[in-house]
């Protein structure tokens, strides 16, 4: 349901696009961003939005689909070069094999195109042919996304605000300890240095 959804809204908003715009050769294209936190099921949702949208027969929800607007969807060469592309085939391999498992987590930013043949509604419809609507699909790790509030702040500050937070956390016991024997000017000390990473790593582990 949130599959078929989310794919007539993309058929709908082309349609919009090419209302504004005249002209047979016209493509309009969409950028769909996915992200979410690690293991939030992106890599598994991308999978079968694109695989449901090339075997449309299981979507019995989309309209478009059931209207006979869509005449094909195809796998098309990356937009742009300087992107990994989403390995949707070994994705949907992992699902759908002989002993199906959950794909392998993205730890990288990838993207996907895909393109419908789609036949455009609307009071022009009769005078127009089939528009090719391109899906670019982007997957974005969530986990980039907490870093974006550093920006804003030194990392004085954010490591008073992070140590303030968590000093309520049993989780946080150990590295707390740790890092309040430290002095602040201290020279670097590598095996000091690794000790605290470790200790606030472990908590990180804990406390998700």
């Amino acid at each position: 349901m949130v599959i078929s959804t989310l794919a007539d809204g993309l058929i709908r908003g082309a349609d919009r696009l090419g209302d504004a715009v005249s002209g047979r050769l016209f493509e309009p294209v969409i950028r769909l961003g996915v992200t979410g936190l690690a293991r939030s099921g992106k890599t598994v949702f991308i999978t079968s939005l694109v695989a449901n949208l090339i075997d449309r027969g299981r979507m019995a929800g989309l309209a478009a689909a059931q209207e006979g607007r869509i005449s094909a969807a195809y796998l098309q060469p990356q937009p742009d070069d300087t992107v990994p592309r989403f390995d949707y085939e070994t994705h949907i391999a992992a699902l759908t094999g002989a002993e199906p498992h959950w794909p392998d987590s993205t730890r990288a930013i990838s993207e996907l195109r895909l393109s419908l043949r789609v036949r455009p509604t609307g009071l022009l419809a009769g005078l127009q042919g089939p528009r090719v609507l391109h899906l670019d699909i982007v997957d974005y790790p969530g986990e980039w996304l907490l870093d974006l509030t550093l920006l804003e702040k030194s990392y004085a500050e954010w490591s008073a605000e992070t140590l303030a937070r968590i000093s309520g956390r049993g989780e946080a016991a150990e590295f707390l300890a740790l890092a309040q024997a430290e002095a602040a000017d201290a020279e670097l000390a590598e095996p000091r240095a690794q000790a605290l990473a470790a200790a606030f790593t472990a908590y990180l582990v804990a406390a998700r």
